[in-house]
């Protein structure tokens, strides 16, 4: 039930992410009116992973001699990083503002810029989610002693691939290097999705051969003490 909760979380996302693509697509149609950016800075928010920041951007537009305001840069949120976007609409800037004419107060800085941001974020809560509950029913069962199914094979037998093959590398670090090697080849290719698992598969292989190659060197060293 935990995970369905967040694979359902994860589809409302995608959900919303689509609506505001939508409306992005359609905004490009929308009336225009000249605006001033009253509000540029970079926020900063401190937490226990670190330092955060993020963009406060506001600006005014005028409708039928009736004063708005807004904040929104890209419909479904943007992907610049906060320094590149204050940068690019500093404050007392002059810009061109959308508005929807339907809603007035519904505006944008620019219309028809696609964002996938939230759709994202679903895609990879119900994915997350769909792959947890697969691992806790396997283990489930394996623990219950039931019989295995097809779904907890499918689960099961990659991960003896990947536990056999770094096992088997780190043995043979020449091994490993060529699996990183693949994995960051693959992880460039479109597969569907499946180049995150083979970008995640050649991190993994990556650590594990930096320190086989680290122990392998310890042990060089201690034979030359030895030696000598």
């Amino acid at each position: 039930m935990i995970w369905a909760f967040v694979g359902l979380v994860g589809m409302a996302l995608f959900g919303y992410g689509h609506l505001k693509l939508q409306e992005s697509r359609a905004s490009v149609e929308w009336p225009t009116t000249n605006g001033r950016i009253i509000t540029s800075r970079v926020e900063s928010h401190e937490s226990e992973d670190g330092t955060t920041y993020s963009a406060d951007i506001v600006y005014v537009y005028n409708v039928e001699g009736t004063e708005h305001s807004s904040d929104v840069v890209v419909i479904g949120g943007h992907e610049y990083s906060a320094h590149d976007v204050v940068q690019r609409y500093p404050a007392d800037k002059n810009v061109t503002v959308s508005y929807a004419p339907d809603d007035v107060t519904n505006a944008v800085l620019e219309p028809g810029v696609e964002s996938y941001l939230f759709q994202t974020w679903g895609i990879s809560a119900v994915t997350g989610s769909l792959f947890f509950a697969l691992i806790f029913n396997t283990l489930l069962r394996v623990v219950a002693g039931e019989e295995r199914s097809l779904l907890d094979k499918l689960v099961i037998y990659p991960v003896k691939g990947l536990w056999l093959s770094l096992g088997f590398g780190n043995r043979h670090p020449f091994i490993l290097a060529v699996l990183v090697t693949a994995g960051i080849y693959l992880s460039t290719l479109d597969l569907w999705g499946l180049e995150y698992v083979f970008a995640t598969a050649a991190a993994i292989y990556l650590l594990v051969l930096i320190f086989a190659l680290y122990f392998k060197f310890l042990g060089w060293l201690s034979s030359l003490s030895e030696k000598s």
